[in-house]
């Protein structure tokens, strides 16, 4: 019998992950998120290649706008220009580019997670490695090909799940909930009512 850390030891690594995520990288913890960054890195490297070229043109294209506001609008719009516009690009830039997170970042939370997962093991000894799986996996699904196939669906279910979602446990339980975000309690309440049910289902099948 494997002896876990108490609950409320588990509870506090999981909210200071999540807090220090948020404070240092300024985006909520989400796993299926961050997985779907890295899968999509050609995307992440082409949206870089935008933002610096946008930067390096940023110049000439504040030029080219005020030229044409100048001749459309006249003198008179530069008062308008200096009492809002001015002040609210800077925030909106600002506001976009802490938004944005390469994906290198989220790879080293993905690898963060299975290396600590083997610590973890490691200094605890419970250690091994195990191709078996729970008995009443293997009552309801068998033992030969069959397992292989069913986890290869559920896996394609919950990746189809999360991204339909907009985000998985980590994302909508632990940092949506916390910050009282409604669609992240509706998900939340969606897929741990699936999950209860379907464990009563699977107990009633196997007996």
């Amino acid at each position: 019998m494997l002896e876990y850390w108490p609950w409320w030891l588990g509870a506090i690594g999981l909210a200071a992950v999540s807090v220090l995520n948020f404070f240092l990288v300024g985006r909520l913890l989400g796993v299926s998120g961050s997985w779907a960054k890295v899968v999509g890195w050609k995307d992440d490297q082409e949206r870089r290649a935008e933002l610096k070229s946008l930067a390096e043109d940023r110049g000439d294209m504040e030029d080219a706008l005020l030229a044409e506001t100048l001749a459309e609008f006249g003198e008179s719009s530069l008062e308008e220009l200096d009492g809002g516009s001015d002040i609210d690009m800077p925030a909106q830039t600002a506001a976009k580019s802490k938004q944005y997170t390469p994906w290198t970042v989220h790879l080293v939370f993905l690898l963060s997670m299975f290396v600590g997962g083997f610590l973890a093991a490691m200094v605890s000894g419970n250690f091994k490695l195990e191709l078996t799986l729970s008995p009443i996996h293997s009552q309801i699904f068998g033992e030969d090909w069959e397992v292989w196939l069913a986890l290869l669906f559920g896996g394609v279910m919950v990746g189809f799940g999360t991204q339909m979602a907009g985000g998985c446990t980590s994302g909508h339980g632990l940092s949506g909930c916390a910050r009282l975000i409604p669609a992240s309690l509706v998900a939340t309440v969606t897929f741990m009512t699936s999950a209860i049910l379907l464990s009563f289902l699977m107990e009633a099948t196997v007996r």
